[in-house]
């Protein structure tokens, strides 16, 4: 847990009348990492949407797919999002008249306005889409399979029996 990253009632982001900056370095309980997460996230109430950025950074260690080995992997992300505030969706109407339909492409997160925003469940989501879905530890892995091109050379063709006859001929 981050202390710093408390959440915050969306109404007194509507107070402020400008952006909320939390500046932070912890550990995050649900993604564990070999370093400290740091960080800046930086969100603005603007009527109808929340409009939130971040600079987010950390090292992960994995264990790799394929050898079970473990590896370290840097996650640094800057996202940048803009969540809707109301029970539900959007409408298209409520789309048309928002100030920043431009940006509302692909809007899919929703936040209750009565609500709170939770900036280090924000992080964390944001860092873990980062994570690979496959985990490799890279071209070195002891357990990649890998093909021994001498055997694979000589490996003849199956041939078809009917022509044994013809390949004896040729053969000296």
């Amino acid at each position: 847990m981050i202390p710093e990253l408390e959440p915050v009632a969306l109404q007194e982001l509507r107070a402020l009348g400008s952006p909320k900056t939390w500046e932070f370095e912890g550990h995050l309980d649900a993604l564990p990492s070999l370093t400290p997460v740091r960080g800046e996230i930086q969100a603005e109430h603007r009527g109808n949407v929340l409009a939130v950025e971040a600079e987010l950074s950390t090292i992960v260690t994995l264990s790799c797919d394929r050898c079970l080995g473990q590896f370290n992997h840097q996650l640094s992300s800057s996202p940048s999002e803009l969540i809707w505030l109301g029970d539900q969706p959007p409408t298209e109407d409520q789309l048309q008249l928002s100030e920043e339909i431009s940006e509302l492409e692909g809007l899919v997160e929703t936040l209750d306005p009565r609500g709170n925003f939770d900036p280090q469940q924000w992080a964390f989501e944001q860092l873990n889409l980062q994570l690979p879905v496959v985990n490799d530890c890279g071209e070195s892995c002891p357990g990649a399979p890998t093909f021994n091109q001498e055997i694979v050379a000589n490996l003849e063709p199956p041939t078809d029996p009917r022509w044994e006859a013809l390949r004896r001929l040729s053969d000296p």
